[in-house]
């Protein structure tokens, strides 16, 4: 391990501010040229395909009268469902939510409708839509649709008439729920992501979207699929609603309409006219077909902050103690499944031991690398985030300090050669960036706290013929001191090692009295916070302060 030495008044540059970026628009820019063809100009192929779908259902017919003389009842058909478990995001509103169900993370797919029909061998609009439904009815399938519960009509009303400012809470009144579900509550966080994007857990954020869709873009229909049950939400003037349950077969007319939006969570997405959001975990099973489809379109959720978190704890969870509630975060890192909701299960808690207990290395290398087909267990040790403002754009990281150490011991004597391993990897291909600089933070902590020689020299342009290198004698430091406020620095003494608590801290990973200000990276490059530098900077009480990249031998001459 080697430094790279930069004097505090060489004149670190101060990050630009990345532009941001307006997705708003996304749903015009992602517009597919989706199939439209009237009845009247099937196929004989398609023609074809009706009848038979009719003789088949004779056949099915035959079947059951026999099995009813029998007196055998046949089986029912069961669909199979995935079952994602995580949390998502969605550039379509400014707004997203948490209520008591948010987990590991992960996205939204997203597919428009075209504002305008075109040819398609495949179906079409309201004509077409008739056809498909008299196929349905020749293949013997009859619509079960129904009213609704009382409860979930009392949500609409009362959604419709609530106001949500982003960054406070969505309130229902008294006996009034979410998605008239009583076990999910009746408030739920309003999050801030970035203009035009939210982010959420998966079903939470079904219901703010819903209600966008509605009172900003006047959408009048809403097919919401949730479990193996159907919803057809019909809206009048954005202040009235109609509502029918029904199965997964059901309304399927509806979902031939352009003006549709049909929101799918826990299930699978078939290509239809309607505008598509899909709501699903990182399993590529679960959405491989659907982002095949012309203009489908990925979306992710950020980790929660910890604002959000402590927004959360307070007004959901106030029995939840701040403390335990941070010392949660500490092992899972920012996840309000496991540090709120399920913070006093046992079971739950126990997860993550049992997770790290079955994932090898091997498995932590490849859900950084393939996450969608990653060992669903290694997803509560490396998380998904997104990239500053892109939402389409990832990263994987290490879940917590807690995790990485775990994953250290494991390996024992073989973890430094799997770091090294780590680091190259890392250059040639920057998804494993991430995990590199974490694992190789924590091992340049424990190599400098030990003090000893390390070789140094100082930052030039490439232009300039490099200077000789140099060494850094560091003693052994005799305590370690983890400051939550930069200004407890000032107050340690000579050679004391003083980290932030916080792995977020900005400029500097460790200071050291009288004059080191260091910074870890696995990286050739490094964006420096010029504001939290010269903060740490002066808590040092030397003449002259100097800041030390902190690099990996293989790239300290680059």
């Amino acid at each position: 391990m080697q430094g790279r030495m930069l004097p505090h008044n060489g004149g670190p540059q101060p990050a630009q501010p990345h532009a941001q970026e307006d997705l708003q628009g996304l749903p015009r820019r992602a517009a597919t040229s989706t199939a439209y063809v009237s009845v009247a100009g099937m196929t004989p192929e398609s023609k074809t395909a009706v009848a038979d779908m009719s003789d088949a259902a004779s056949l099915r017919r035959q079947k059951l009268d026999a099995l009813k003389a029998r007196r055998v009842r046949p089986s029912p058909r069961a669909e199979s469902e995935p079952q994602p478990d995580s949390s998502i995001a969605s550039d379509l509103v400014t707004m997203v939510g948490y209520a008591e169900d948010v987990a590991e993370g992960n996205s939204v797919w997203l597919r428009s409708a075209s504002p305008s029909p075109t040819k398609s061998p495949y179906y079409g609009g309201t004509t077409a839509a008739a056809g498909q439904a008299a196929c349905s009815r020749a293949a013997g399938w009859s619509s079960s649709s129904m009213q609704a519960p009382e409860d979930l009509k009392l949500f609409w009303n009362a959604l419709l008439a609530t106001d949500f400012p982003v960054g406070s809470f969505l309130s229902l009144p008294s006996n009034v729920y979410l998605l008239g579900k009583k076990w999910w509550g009746s408030a739920l966080l309003v999050r801030h992501c970035y203009r035009g994007t939210p982010g959420i857990g998966k079903s939470f954020f079904a219901v703010v979207l819903m209600a966008w869709l509605v009172r900003e873009k006047n959408v009048s229909t809403i097919v919401y699929d949730t479990a193996s049950i159907r919803y057809l939400f019909t809206f009048s003037n954005g202040t009235s609603v109609d509502v029918e349950m029904g199965r997964r077969k059901d309304f399927t007319e509806k979902l031939m309409n352009s003006a549709t939006w049909w929101i799918i969570d826990m299930g699978t997405a078939l290509e239809r006219g309607a505008n598509t959001v899909l709501l699903a975990s990182p399993d590529k099973a679960r959405y491989k077909e659907f982002l095949k489809l012309q203009g489908a379109n990925p979306l992710y959720m950020p980790i929660w902050t910890n604002d959000e978190i402590e927004k959360c704890r307070s007004r959901l969870f106030p029995t939840l103690d701040a403390a335990m509630v941070e010392a949660l975060k500490s092992k899972w890192g920012n996840i309000p499944r496991y540090v709120l909701e399920r913070a006093l299960n046992e079971w739950a808690q126990g997860s993550l031991d049992m997770a790290i207990t079955v994932c090898r290395w091997k498995d932590i290398m490849r859900c950084i690398g393939e996450p969608d087909s990653a060992v669903h267990a290694s997803h509560k040790l490396v998380h998904l985030d997104v990239v500053d403002d892109h939402y389409h754009k990832i990263t994987m990281k290490m879940a917590s300090p807690y995790v990485m150490r775990a994953m250290e011991e494991k390996g024992g004597k073989a973890h430094v050669q799997r770091l090294q391993d780590l680091v190259r990897m890392s250059m040639g291909d920057s998804a494993y960036a991430s995990a590199a600089g974490s694992f190789f933070e924590r091992y340049a902590h424990r190599r400098l706290q030990k003090g000893g020689s390390f070789k140094v020299r100082r930052l030039c342009s490439s232009r300039i013929k490099k200077p000789q290198a140099t060494e850094l004698k560091l003693q052994p430091s005799p305590e370690i001191h983890e400051f939550n406020n930069v200004t407890e620095v000032q107050h340690q003494g000579i050679g004391v090692y003083c980290i932030p608590r916080i792995h977020t801290f900005p400029a500097v990973d460790a200071i050291i009295q009288p004059d080191i200000l260091l910074q870890m990276t696995a990286t050739r490059k490094r964006r420096i916070n010029l504001g939290g530098l010269i903060a740490a900077a002066r808590q040092l009480i030397g003449p002259k302060q100097r800041l030390y990249f902190t690099v990996p031998n293989c790239i300290f001459a680059s």
